[in-house]
């Protein structure tokens, strides 16, 4: 008997990123496993905490990882010990964005943040980030230096995801001129007319896949049957907006919210059992 194995009663270990997209994304493998008959010990804290815990198989599983490019650094931190379990949805990303009551013929690209006459209609040039070892930090730190707007002023402000929810609804509803880091999924594309600026430069990475980690001995633990169920587990990137939106509009816990959408798409959970 072994942690992996439900007949044992000891937990599996499922590490999860402390923002709520990547909460709810994990909930949804988290109720998976529950069904299987698995109980289930949910750890979560920030990128650079969770995936060396991970490395050391601190942990059996862990969600979401953003591969190839958003989660690079991360990577290759845990390759040699952990394996990609499943795909859990497609088209994460980063990027910037501004509302889309600012002209698109005076901004539309990353490149037009450097034109004196654009920062001067600008609000602010602080852009509100998330914590510092989050992929849209590291990224959005070295797009400022490679599209030159740190002479003009602009600057990123570190914070986590709620200073960037309350950013952007306070400014949204002053009808400011601002611009904001973001991710997708997150529940404010939903909300809110933002609209992402073109990245010339590629100073984020081309759309990734959200996978579900494990390590690998934990992993090889596991039951066939587990195994088999949770690396069908696949949802589209429009679900988890849906239910970020349920945790931070609704009062949801990430569970409740994962839950409530797959009892509304039983088409596409029994396909992961069947």
């Amino acid at each position: 008997m072994t942690a992996a194995d439900p007949r044992s009663g000891e937990p599996l270990v499922y590490g999860r990123i402390d923002e709520s997209f990547h909460q709810v994304a994990a909930a949804v493998v988290e109720e998976v496993l529950v069904r299987l008959g698995h109980r289930v010990a949910v750890v979560e804290g920030p990128h650079p905490q969770m995936y060396p815990q991970l490395a050391a198989g601190d942990m059996d599983l862990f969600a979401d990882a953003w591969l190839p490019g958003g989660h690079e650094v991360y990577w290759e931190q845990v390759e040699d010990t952990c394996v990609e379990a499943a795909v859990l949805y497609e088209g994460c990303m980063f990027y910037w964005a501004v509302p889309a009551y600012v002209p698109e013929d005076l901004v539309s690209s990353l490149e037009d943040l450097a034109k004196p006459e654009v920062a001067e209609r600008m609000t602010t040039l602080t852009v509100q980030g998330t914590t510092p070892g989050a992929g849209l930090t590291m990224r959005s730190e070295k797009l400022i230096e490679a599209y030159g707007l740190t002479a003009l002023g602009w600057h990123q402000e570190i914070g986590d995801l709620r200073a960037i929810i309350d950013t952007v609804d306070r400014r949204m509803t002053d009808e400011d001129w601002f611009v904001t880091p973001l991710w997708q999924p997150q529940y404010l594309n939903d909300v809110y007319d933002l609209r992402p600026l073109r990245d010339p430069l590629h100073a984020f990475p081309a759309p990734d896949r959200a996978s579900l980690l494990a390590h690998t001995a934990s992993w090889e633990r596991l039951p066939e049957d587990t195994r088999r169920v949770v690396s069908r587990v696949n949802y589209p990137i429009e679900a988890v907006n849906e239910m970020d939106r349920a945790v931070n509009l609704e009062g949801r816990s990430p569970l409740q919210a994962a839950r409530e959408w797959m009892q509304r798409n039983p088409d596409t959970v029994d396909g992961w059992f069947a």
